[in-house]
């Protein structure tokens, strides 16, 4: 199979294939013999008859004479070698990892720049936005290389984007899926603890990290630390990159928070308001600010209403309900140090506070006995239900999240959790918080994926309660 030629005839690269035509060469990324014959089947029903797999598959597959194979030894390493040739476009990249926040800060970015009339596109955890129209859907946080070029390719050609704005995680650094990817800006939210069912231990995992940035942000340019990291990582950056940290830029531009009130916290520029956020989680802020930051580096004029508009993301702290004393927040946190994010803020308020949670089943499970711990120390209520708890006895998960849990109740049925709560905010003034799915439509029991979505349950019930 002559790649060059390939082009030249203008056929192009998909691994998806529903995206497939006869002009099409198929990217199999899977190395399982069933999985790959399922493919081929489908690639055929759409008259495509190239097809770029793993060498592994050579002599266990369905070979069809219709189709012209080639195997890789290596797959991603060959997806690297095939974008430099079928993807010529050019494109300014902004990099965002970390722990938490990584979503929030990159989706809002995204919005900001093209608020900011420069045409911009997204790749991460929401799918392929651009400028303000999604485009796709993803599996995973950071997808495969063919996808991620061939969203940059549609990007740039459909909607003349100047920047990609690129969520990268640890798991798509270590599987190559970010291939050749070269930044020309960085920023790290953090670094807490997350992924070791991947990683192995935390070493790994921070590692992982600061070799992705380090691998694909161009050496000399920028990166934003947004908040402390060890200072043994941090060595590690300062010696490659122009490194920012938030805070320092923060204090040299005299941008102040006061959060005496902490529902009306105020940021001050040279001690004048600049914008009042009605919220006291101070990650929500920091956010914001970090948009803020970047933006005055990157010397883009912009308007402090729109960058420091505390929209909600789908997910991300997301108010459902606020009334009557009574508030409903929607979160992600699924981290240890997301949940001490969000909660910790509302410590100091003397109103109850119930908090609907569970644990990913096949994943981490280090992390578990710190999350319930941190969540029985800022909250009245626990909520122990499901999240995922895909191959994992699911009975057993809540079980352990018991152990460390002064005031629960232990509910199996997310959706029956949820009702509970509202029930039990009815009863008392307070905040209810559902925390770990966030965006997500769906849960995994075993090998089935059943529609629910926290958010939508939500606001059903928020408009049938009678408060």
């Amino acid at each position: 199979m002559n790649l060059n030629n390939k082009v030249k005839s203008g056929y192009g690269l998909k691994s998806s294939w529903q995206e497939l035509d006869s002009k099409s060469i198929f990217f199999t990324y899977t190395k399982k013999t069933e999985n790959f014959n399922k493919l081929q089947a489908l690639a055929l029903k759409k008259n495509c008859d190239h097809i770029i797999c793993d060498h592994s598959l050579k002599d266990k597959i369905r070979i069809n004479k219709k189709i012209n194979y080639l195997f890789a030894k290596d797959i991603n390493s060959y997806a690297i070698k095939c974008s430099k040739i079928f993807f010529k476009e050019k494109i300014k990249i902004i990099l965002i990892t970390g722990t938490d926040g990584k979503t929030s800060v990159a989706f809002s970015l995204y919005n900001n720049l093209n608020k900011s009339s420069i045409n911009t596109c997204y790749i991460g955890t929401f799918g392929l936005y651009a400028n303000g129209k999604k485009i796709q859907s993803f599996l995973n946080t950071t997808p495969d290389l063919i996808t991620i070029m061939n969203g940059i390719k549609s990007s740039v050609k459909n909607y003349k984007c100047k920047y990609l704005v690129i969520e990268a995680s640890s798991i798509g650094y270590v599987e190559k899926r970010l291939g050749n990817i070269k930044a020309d800006i960085g920023i790290l939210t953090n670094l807490s603890q997350d992924h070791l069912d991947y990683h192995k231990n935390i070493n790994n995992y921070h590692q992982a990290k600061i070799d992705l940035l380090k691998n694909h942000i161009k050496k000399g340019k920028t990166l934003l630390i947004q908040n402390k990291i060890p200072k043994k990582l941090s060595n590690k950056l300062n010696k490659q990159f122009d490194v920012i940290y938030q805070d320092n830029y923060l204090i040299k531009k005299n941008i102040t928070i006061d959060n005496r009130d902490i529902f009306k916290t105020k940021i001050l520029f040279d001690g004048n308001l600049i914008k009042k956020i009605h919220v006291p989680n101070n990650f929500v802020i920091k956010n914001l600010l970090t948009n803020y930051t970047l933006l005055t580096l990157m010397k883009v004029k912009f308007k402090n209403e729109n960058i420091l508009n505390n929209k909600t993301i789908k997910g991300r702290h997301q108010i459902i309900f606020n009334n009557f004393n009574k508030l409903v927040i929607v979160d992600y946190a699924h981290t240890p140090n997301g949940i001490s994010n969000l909660l910790k803020p509302y410590a100091q308020i003397s109103i109850n506070k119930i908090v609907i949670f569970g644990c990913g089943g096949d994943r981490d499970k280090n992390k578990r006995s710190k999350m319930s711990k941190l969540v029985n120390n800022f909250s009245d209520i626990q909520i122990i239900t499901d999240d995922n708890p895909r191959n994992e006895n699911p009975s057993l998960i809540r079980e352990n999240l018991t152990k460390h849990c002064d005031n629960f109740y232990n509910i199996p049925n997310r959706l029956k959790a949820i009702k509970k709560g509202f029930a039990l905010l009815k009863k008392n003034n307070g905040i209810l918080f559902i925390i770990g799915k966030g965006h997500e439509e769906t849960q995994v029991y075993k090998n089935i994926t059943h529609k629910f979505s926290d958010i939508e349950e939500s606001i059903k019930i928020a408009k049938n309660i009678n408060f």
